[in-house]
C-alpha cells in the first residue's frame, strides 16, 4: 500500500511538473511542427489574402476596430470585462460591418474566450490582429532596445501570445498584461502580430546611437542600411516566427509598428529640429527571407503628422521620392502622405490604429472639435481615401472611450488618480471611441433637449418672481433649468455661479453686474451665438498653468487680486503646428510668439438639441431652449471641478502655486437680466466611486456601420 501511494504522489509530481512546464513555462518537443509551416494569411506584392478551404486565395483589406480593456470605474490594465462584456462588444463591432478587432495588451483569457464564442457562432469571423506590446518602462527607460533583456523580453511576450491563441498557455496578471488559463484554441482567426505601439522617438534614437550590428535569422534579416533598432525588430519577429513554426507548424503575417514620428522620411534640418524628427524606421530595412510562407507588412498609426511634408524634406530625400512626389495628390485628409506610404513599400500598408475624437475641448490650433457625426464621416473618408491609394486596411481606435487616458492640455486640472471613474467629455485623449458610456443605470438625470417633463419642483433651486433656476448633476456635468417669461433671441440673462470659497469677486466690471456674495463665473446667455462662460482672471486655470507657454510670463510672478473685478472667457491651450521658415536666424522673441500654443475658447456655449435619441442631435451641444426655458450642461472642468467624484474643486492657484483641490459640499448660483441678484446654495456631493453608467454607441458608429455593411 506505501509503495502505491509513493507512487501515484510521484505520478501526480510528474502531471503537476509538466502541467506547469507545458501551459506556464511553454515547454514542448523542438521540431513538433510540421516540415512545411501552414499559412491562412499570407501577403503577395502590396495585397494581404486569406487562404480559402479550396485553396484558393480571397484579397482581404481590413476593416478593423482597436478593442480596449477599459470600462468605468477600472484601470485598462485591471482588464476588469469579463466574457459577456467582451461578447457583446464583439457582436457590435462584427454588426458594424468590422472584419478585424486589434488588441495592444495580452488581454485575460476571457477575451479571447469570447473571440472564441464569437466567431464559432457567426459566419462570417472577426480576425485578430494582435499586438506584442512594448511596457512603458522599456518604451521609456534609460536603456537601449539592443541592452540585454529589451529584447528578450519582447520576444518572450511573443512567445507567450503563440501559446495563448493556440489556447495552449497560462499566466498570472502582470503589470500590463491580462491572466488566466488560455485553453481556447483561436489560432484560425488570428490574422497576425504588430510589433510595438507608438515607439518613444527618443528610445528609437538612443539605441541608434550606439555602435550595433545587422541581423539576419531563418526567417528575417537587414539591409545594409539597416540601424540598430531595425536589427532588434528584426530579431524579434525572427524568434517569434520560428517559434511557431517550430512548436506548431503554422505562420502568420507580422510587422512591427510605425508612425510619422519614427518614419522614414527625413526633413531639412530647419524643420526637423521644429518637428523634433530625428529617429528613423523603415520597414524596407527589415528583409524577409523565403523561409516565411506567410508574410510581412508595414504597419502605421495614424495620428499627428507633417503638413505640407513634402515641402520641407532634405533634398536627398526629395530626390529619391521624385518619382512619387511630383505624381503626389495634396489636397487629400492627410495631405499625400497615405499616397507616399503606399508606393514607397513593396510590402502591404495597414494602419494599426488612427482615431478622432469627439470631446467638446479642442487640441489643436486651427481645429474645432468634432460632433460625433464628424467623427464618423471624417473616420470613413479616412478609410475610403487610404484604401484608394493602395493600403490594405485600417483600424480605428478605440471601440470604446477611455476615461483613464490624460489630455496634455487637461491633466493639470484634474485628480487624475480617480479619471477611471468618471467620463470628462472636455479631454480629447478620453472621447476617441465609437461607443460612450454614459452617467445613470439606464439614462442621466438630463438630456439637454428644451423638454422640461424630467425637472421636478424638489429640482429648483432659486426664484426672484420672474425667473426660477433648477438644477441636477452627475459625474458628467452640472445641468442647469432656467424658467420665465423672457425672449432668448433678444434678452440677455446672467447667471453667476460659486464654486470656490478662497477666490471670487461680488463686483463685475464687464458685464457690469453686482452679486451679495463672491461669485468665480458667470454664464452669459446671449442667444444661440453669443453665450458664453466668464471665469473671474484670477481663476483662470489655462493662465496658472499655461502663461509661460503663451505669454513668456511667470505667472506667480504677477497675479491678479484675490477680489478681482475682470472676468474673462474660460479658454483653454491648444498646440501650434505652425512651422518657420528661418526658425534659428529669428529673433526669439518674435519666434516665441510665433510658435507659442494657442488658446480655444472653450467656455463658448454650443447651441443644440443634445437628445441622441432625436434626428437633430447634437453631440457638442451644452444650452437648449424650450418654451418659456433654456436647458444648460456645463462639463465639471468648465467649472474647475477636476474631481466630482469627490467633489472636490480647484484652491486658490497663488496661495499654493498650482492647483491643490478642496471639497465643496454646494454651489451658489441666481439668475437675472439685470444687473444685480442674489445667489442660493444648490447643495452637492461626490458621485462616489459607482457613479452608474449605461453604454451608447455613437453617431460615429451608425455612420460607419451603413458604409461598411454595404461592403462585403
Amino acid at each position: 500500500m506505501k509503495r502505491f501511494v509513493l507512487t501515484a504522489v510521484a505520478l501526480a509530481a510528474v502531471i503537476v511538473a509538466l502541467y506547469y512546464l507545458v501551459y506556464f513555462q511553454g515547454f514542448y518537443i523542438p521540431g513538433a511542427g510540421n516540415e512545411t509551416p501552414q499559412a491562412d494569411f499570407v501577403t503577395e506584392g502590396t495585397k494581404i489574402y486569406h487562404k480559402q478551404a479550396d485553396g484558393t486565395h480571397k484579397e482581404l483589406t481590413l476593416k478593423g476596430v482597436e478593442l480596449s480593456s477599459f470600462v468605468p470605474g477600472y484601470y485598462a490594465t485591471d482588464f476588469a470585462p469579463d466574457e459577456s462584456d467582451y461578447l457583446r462588444w464583439l457582436s457590435m463591432i462584427g454588426e458594424m460591418g468590422a472584419n478585424t478587432v486589434k488588441v495592444s495588451n495580452i488581454m485575460d483569457d476571457d477575451f479571447y474566450n469570447a473571440l472564441y464564442a464569437y466567431n464559432r457562432e457567426n459566419a462570417s469571423p472577426l480576425y485578430l490582429l494582435q499586438e506584442i506590446p512594448v511596457s512603458d518602462a522599456a518604451n521609456y527607460g534609460s536603456q537601449s532596445a539592443a541592452a540585454q533583456g529589451i529584447a528578450d523580453s519582447l520576444i518572450e511576450d511573443g512567445k507567450t501570445l503563440v501559446d495563448i491563441i493556440h489556447g495552449r498557455r497560462s499566466l498570472t496578471t502582470g503589470a500590463i498584461s491580462g491572466g488566466g488559463n488560455y485553453r481556447k484554441d483561436i489560432s484560425r482567426w488570428v490574422l497576425g502580430y504588430v510589433l510595438g505601439s507608438d515607439w518613444n522617438p527618443d528610445f528609437v534614437a538612443y539605441t541608434d546611437h550606439g555602435k550595433g550590428t545587422g541581423y539576419e535569422g531563418s526567417y528575417f534579416s537587414t539591409s545594409a542600411d539597416a540601424t540598430t533598432f531595425e536589427a532588434v525588430l528584426a530579431r524579434v519577429m525572427d524568434e517569434v516566427v520560428a517559434y511557431e513554426t517550430d512548436k506548431y507548424g503554422v505562420q502568420r503575417l507580422i510587422g512591427f509598428s510605425n508612425g510619422p514620428e519614427t518614419d522614414f522620411l527625413r526633413y531639412d534640418e530647419n524643420y526637423a529640429y521644429q518637428l523634433r524628427k530625428y529617429s528613423f524606421l523603415d520597414a524596407q530595412n527589415v528583409l524577409p527571407s523565403p523561409m516565411l510562407k506567410s508574410g510581412y507588412f508595414a504597419a502605421y498609426r495614424l495620428y499627428d503628422y507633417c503638413s505640407d511634408f513634402p515641402d520641407h524634406l532634405e533634398e536627398e530625400q526629395k530626390n529619391s521620392l521624385k518619382s512619387i512626389l511630383e505624381g503626389l495628390d495634396r489636397d487629400g485628409v492627410y495631405g499625400g502622405y497615405l499616397t507616399l506610404l503606399s508606393q514607397y513599400h513593396t510590402m502591404p500598408v495597414i494602419s494599426s490604429g488612427y482615431g478622432l475624437s469627439s470631446a467638446r475641448g479642442a487640441n489643436k490650433l486651427g481645429e474645432e472639435p468634432l460632433t460625433e457625426e464628424e467623427q464618423g464621416k471624417r473616420l470613413l473618408e479616412i478609410y475610403d481615401e487610404a484604401v484608394e491609394a493602395g493600403w490594405s486596411g485600417l483600424c480605428i481606435s478605440f471601440f470604446q472611450d477611455i476615461w483613464n487616458q490624460s489630455g496634455w492640455n487637461t491633466a493639470f486640472s484634474e485628480n487624475t488618480s480617480v479619471n477611471q471613474l468618471w467620463g470628462d467629455i472636455q479631454t480629447p485623449a478620453k472621447n476617441y471611441g465609437l461607443m460612450a458610456f454614459e452617467p445613470g443605470e439606464e439614462e442621466a438625470v438630463c438630456t439637454v433637449n428644451g423638454d422640461v417633463s424630467e425637472w421636478q419642483e424638489q429640482d429648483q433651486v432659486y426664484g426672484d418672481g420672474r425667473f426660477t433656476l433648477s438644477a441636477k448633476y452627475d459625474w458628467k456635468g452640472l445641468y442647469l433649468l432656467i424658467q420665465g417669461d423672457f425672449d432668448p433671441e433678444t434678452e440677455t440673462l446672467y447667471l453667476p455661479l460659486d464654486i470656490s470659497g478662497q477666490v471670487g469677486s461680488a463686483v463685475s466690471r464687464s458685464p457690469a453686474l453686482s452679486f451679495d456674495r463672491a461669485v468665480d463665473f458667470i454664464l452669459c446667455l446671449d442667444g444661440k451665438e453669443n453665450s458664453r462662460l466668464l471665469v473671474q482672471d484670477r481663476y483662470l486655470a489655462v493662465r496658472e498653468n499655461f502663461a509661460m507657454e503663451l505669454e513668456g510670463e511667470n505667472p506667480f510672478a504677477s497675479f491678479p487680486e484675490k477680489d478681482s473685478d475682470d472676468f474673462v472667457p474660460v479658454t483653454m491651450a491648444v498646440e501650434n503646428n505652425r512651422l518657420l521658415e528661418d526658425y534659428s536666424a529669428m529673433d526669439p522673441s518674435i519666434r516665441r510668439e510665433l510658435t507659442a500654443p494657442g488658446v480655444w475658447e472653450t467656455g463658448r456655449l454650443s447651441y443644440g438639441n443634445g437628445d441622441p435619441q432625436d434626428p437633430a442631435y447634437d453631440s457638442l451641444a451644452d444650452f437648449c431652449y424650450g418654451e418659456g426655458s433654456v436647458e444648460i450642461r456645463l462639463p465639471w472642468l468648465l467649472l474647475n471641478v477636476g474631481d466630482p467624484v469627490s467633489m472636490a474643486a480647484h484652491e486658490d492657484y497663488y496661495e499654493n502655486y498650482g492647483v491643490e483641490f478642496e471639497d465643496i459640499s454646494a454651489i451658489w448660483m441666481g439668475v437675472t437680466s439685470g444687473d444685480s441678484v442674489s445667489l442660493s446654495p444648490f447643495e452637492v456631493e461626490g458621485t462616489g466611486r459607482h457613479g452608474g453608467y449605461h453604454e451608447r454607441l455613437k453617431r460615429s458608429y451608425w455612420i460607419i456601420r451603413q458604409a461598411w455593411e454595404a461592403v462585403s
